[in-house]
């Protein structure tokens, strides 16, 4: 494919993924307004996130295999009519509950984007994949700078409905730009048949977990009878899950490309990482307003430079892969995330840092901008990781690490709200959070070396 044409299809696929990356950070800023507004607690607003979350989970191994059987075309366009009409719908929800159902509905849309403009740029680029797939790490932070401000602004003076409605004209220039310009792609010449009873499996799994935890929150005295029921329930799909896969013969889950050592060591690496990044991530802006009593005009300045810094380090780190290889920036970037969150943990003030003075913004800013450093140099070698491993079914293996990143984000995120329900000073409990979350991440180290270092 000519380049010009290649980085034309770049650019209509990396917009897609912008507006996804958009819609996921314009909501973090949004929780203390949806609190009010919609008359609901902590535990029930989270699943504005963790549904969206959840839905993008099962919609994305599944999308990658239809990304390879039905066309990149067709199911990217399909994508972003799913993700434009469920933003209209959501900016019209009467309540949480309706809230969160159009949210799971654009989850599945946003789930669809990642597999299938993984396809189409493996497509385009050819044996050039990896930098161009690598780059993808620069424009989710554009969306985290974009989307924290203008949630705050819009917060700030208007309602909270047109964060959703901002991605209309985003959407419908994506369906129009995917008619005329995207390649049809060559359609694999197998079954179309979809495993319906798999999905259905580990959507109910996930739910029943979610649920217990949610209402485990709702209830800080102590568990009840109901929801050691529900995470048993969980717990049942889960094995019925695997016991089924097993069996059939075009499986949701691939359990090949989850057993397998290297897989494996992937597998939990993106599970664990999803489970820090999306629970830290989502709950900054709560924990600039309940800890430093800033706006929410004030809580997306608060992510700006983190996501200035992730595109940079992200973009760099994309063209240093092959010299730098897999195994080294990802543990650099885990020990520098670490010590973001360990940072956070202290809880400073208005503190003087290298000479300088800096007031309550500036150093929550920073501190957070520290752990988008760690995560634009470790994500672009955590993405091609996985690809290498069996390119000839990129699209599938790109649904299953964005997969397990996001059931991580939805447990990580149902878990952190659980434990701050616990918290009577919200402040005090989300820095301990914040510890126990960089602990984590240094104990993903020994999983790193598990993981094959070799670039192709």
């Amino acid at each position: 494919m000519p380049d010009r044409q290649a980085y034309f299809i770049f650019g209509i696929v990396a917009l897609a993924l912008l507006m996804a990356s958009i819609d996921a950070t314009i909501v973090a800023v949004s929780l203390p307004t949806l609190l009010v507004d919609l008359r609901t607690n902590l535990a029930w607003v989270s699943w504005t996130m963790t549904g969206y979350q959840f839905s993008q989970s099962i919609a994305m191994p599944m999308a990658g295999k239809l990304s390879d059987e039905w066309g990149r075309k067709r199911l990217f366009i399909i994508a972003a009519a799913v993700f434009t009409a469920s933003s209209i719908a959501a900016g019209l929800a009467p309540n949480v509950y309706w809230l969160i159902v159009f949210r799971v509905i654009q989850g599945l849309g946003g789930g669809a984007f990642l597999p299938s403009a993984t396809g189409i740029i493996s497509d385009a680029f050819g044996v050039r994949r990896t930098t161009a797939i690598g780059l993808f790490g620069s424009i989710f932070p554009i969306g985290g700078i974009l989307g924290p401000n203008i949630g705050g602004f819009i917060i700030d003076h208007f309602s909270w409905r047109w964060i959703f409605f901002v991605n209309v004209p985003i959407g419908l220039a994506l369906i129009l730009l995917g008619l005329l310009v995207l390649p049809k792609g060559n359609i694999a010449a197998v079954s179309r048949r979809i495993d319906a009873v798999g999905a259905g499996l580990f959507s109910g799994a996930i739910l029943s977990v979610l649920y217990a935890l949610t209402s485990w929150a709702n209830r800080p005295e102590g568990i009840e009878a109901m929801t050691l029921v529900f995470f048993a329930v969980g717990a049942a799909l889960f094995v019925v899950l695997v016991w089924h896969e097993r069996r059939t013969e075009q499986p949701m889950i691939d359990l090949a490309l989850v057993r397998a050592r290297p897989f494996l060591a992937v597998n939990v690496f993106n599970l664990v990482l999803g489970a820090v990044i999306f629970g830290f991530f989502s709950f900054i802006p709560y924990y600039a307003t309940v800890a430093y009593g800033m706006t929410a005009g004030q809580s997306g300045l608060v992510l700006t430079p983190r996501s200035l810094a992730m595109m940079i380090t992200s973009a760099v780190s994309s063209f240093l892969i092959i010299r730098l290889r897999y195994r080294l920036p990802m543990v650099i970037g885990l020990v520098i995330m670490a010590a973001s969150l360990f940072l956070l943990g202290q809880g400073y003030h208005s503190e003087s840092m290298l000479g300088f003075n800096l007031g309550d913004l500036a150093l929550l800013a920073t501190l957070v901008m520290l752990g988008g450093i760690g995560m634009g140099i470790a994500n672009p070698a955590a993405n091609n990781a996985a690809l290498d491993l069996l390119p000839d079914k990129i699209a599938a293996v790109a649904g299953l690490r964005g997969m397990f990143r996001s059931v991580g984000g939805v447990l990580g995120t149902a878990a952190l709200a659980l434990a701050l329900s616990r918290a009577s000073d919200k402040a005090q409990g989300l820095e301990t959070i914040f510890i126990v979350l960089g602990v984590l991440l240094l104990l993903l180290i020994p999983v790193v070396f598990l993981i094959p270092d070799k670039t192709r």
